[in-house]
């Protein structure tokens, strides 16, 4: 979808309209097992939640999937003249399936500290041990975290959404937006702005999205959702 600034847009915080997007964020991870990894974020986890982990070292890659058993603040760091809340947070790998704990065994051989070398994943049964180690290169790991945004404006060619973090400009993001209880599209969208808000001590950020990629059936859905907008005069028009 081409952005056509002719484009009316409404405002509609007034209405429950989220839009869903993974993000992905780079984490610490501080040990790991075949069961699991405790790693470090700037972002509390909610306990029993799902998350994708993707994990690259000395050439190797691994993809997992894990569910939240805890995360507890345990320190704090300054940025940029903000303090910023660091957890740990401990994460249960879900698949295990032969396959895949052979993967994550391979992974963990391959890129384990030295002095680590020694540790033997197996027990003198030939059973696997949970025991954990530390791995190199800890900071290559990507999480992959569901966010949800609340939107303020939207037309046929782009949104205005409230965040309380920052989007990288240009960067494109794949979305899913609830209109209606029983009706939602997806799409890709572009960042074209952001810019940092403040009321009453909150900051926050309103971030433009342009619509650049969506099925036709979901312009259809959009196109007549923007059409019952227009119908209703308690919405404001706005310039796109």
């Amino acid at each position: 979808m081409k952005d056509r600034r002719h484009h009316k847009r409404y405002k509609v915080d007034v209405m429950e309209i989220n839009v869903k997007m993974v993000l992905s964020k780079f984490v610490k991870i501080l040990d790991m097992s075949i069961s699991g990894l405790l790693l470090q974020i700037d972002k509390r986890l909610s306990v029993c939640s799902q998350y994708t982990i993707k994990l690259e070292g000395k050439g190797e890659r691994l993809t997992v999937k894990g569910s939240v058993m805890w995360s507890l603040l345990s320190e704090s760091m300054a940025h940029s003249g903000d303090v910023i809340p660091i957890y740990k947070t401990a994460m249960k790998f879900i698949d295990d399936s032969k396959e895949k704990i052979n993967e994550i065994e391979n992974f963990i051989k391959v890129n384990k500290r030295d002095v680590d070398i020694q540790v033997n994943l197996n027990s003198p049964n030939g059973l696997r041990n949970f025991v954990r180690v530390r791995i190199k290169d800890t900071e290559k790991a990507i999480l992959d975290v569901p966010e949800s945004f609340k939107v303020k404006n939207l037309g046929l060619s782009g949104m205005l959404i409230e965040s309380e973090n920052s989007l990288e400009i240009e960067s494109k993001l794949s979305m899913e937006m609830n209109l209606t209880e029983d009706k939602s599209i997806k799409l890709l969208g572009r960042v074209t702005s952001c810019l940092q808000k403040q009321y009453n001590n909150l900051e926050t950020y309103d971030i433009g999205i342009e619509f650049i990629e969506m099925p036709e059936k979901d312009k259809e859905i959009l196109v007549e959702f923007i059409r019952l907008l227009d119908k209703n005069s308690s919405f404001q028009a706005i310039n796109a």
